[in-house]
């Protein structure tokens, strides 16, 4: 019983981990593309 909570707790965490990636690496990249863009205008 104990060791099935710690999966699940351990699979919860992973995803919640994956998700903050996903969003920090989203983040960047929008970042690096206005970037590129004002860096075309100029």
């Amino acid at each position: 019983m104990f060791q099935q909570f710690l999966a699940d707790g351990g699979n919860l965490f992973i995803a919640i981990v994956a998700v903050l990636v996903g969003f920090a690496a989203a983040m960047g990249y929008t970042d690096y593309l206005k970037t590129k863009d004002e860096e075309k205008k100029h």
